[in-house]
């Protein structure tokens, strides 16, 4: 007599477990490339926002045909230079607030969005993503470190008097690596790592032995107010 078969059966627990194993193995080769993709369309976005203020910063110098500083912008106190660049008509700022260059444009109308980008992660209460301008020489209003025209100086600003620059805190060291990469790259074979890539230009000056570089358009140091492993960028805009 011929046995019944039964519709119901599933599949056994070896079967099972070989798909999870499968599943696990495209997990693991997959979810990296995936995340380094998603990470680089961040920071192609952060780049994307520093060319923004690129042209944000000289349609404003040929305009005034000067760059105010962070700390003249502070020392004028509640500025409303959208409608009035001399300084005579006063803005209400929000309470707290610093001006700073970022600020002004933003104000003008000529930079359409808030100094932000997909990158880094400033914590509460401290000085967030933001477009500065200071005198070359001094210590930098934002973020804190020294522009003085040798070991910290950008490739691009030739004998600048004042110095507009993007600040970018708490990066990772992924993604301070990647902004390296893609602005002050191409680096030679001896930077093979991120963290060469990093260390080739922090703010303590170019290393020429270490990627090749004879210069830089992005700067890092540690971050300020983040945790281990991160770091503050400073980026080339324009200058004066």
């Amino acid at each position: 007599m011929k046995q019944a078969t039964n519709k119901n059966s599933g599949f056994t627990l070896i079967e099972m477990i070989g798909v999870l194993a499968i599943i696990g193995i495209l997990a693991a080769v997959v979810a990296p490339r995936v995340i380094e993709s998603i990470r680089d369309a961040k920071v192609t976005s952060a780049i994307a926002s520093v060319n923004s203020a690129k042209t944000a910063a000289i349609n404003y110098y040929q305009r005034y045909d000067n760059f105010p500083t962070d700390t003249q912008i502070a020392t004028d106190g509640v500025i409303n230079y959208k409608v009035d660049p001399s300084g005579v008509t006063a803005y209400s700022p929000d309470p707290g607030e610093v001006l700073s260059f970022g600020d002004v444009l933003v104000y003008q109308s000529q930079l359409l969005e808030q100094e932000k980008t997909p990158i880094g992660n400033p914590p509460a209460g401290s000085q967030g993503h933001a477009i500065g301008c200071s005198p070359v020489g001094e210590t930098l209003a934002i973020g804190g470190a020294v522009y003085d025209g040798t070991a910290f100086r950008f490739k691009s600003s030739g004998a600048a008097t004042r110095i507009v620059y993007y600040y970018m805190p708490n990066l990772t060291v992924q993604e301070a690596a990647s902004l390296a990469a893609k602005i002050n790259g191409p680096f030679d074979s001896t930077a093979v790592s991120d963290q060469n890539f990093i260390d080739a230009s922090l703010t303590t000056g170019v290393n020429p032995a270490l990627g090749g570089l004879e210069g830089a358009n992005a700067f890092f140091q540690d971050a300020a107010n983040g945790g281990a492993n991160e770091y503050d960028a400073y980026i080339y805009v324009s200058h004066q």
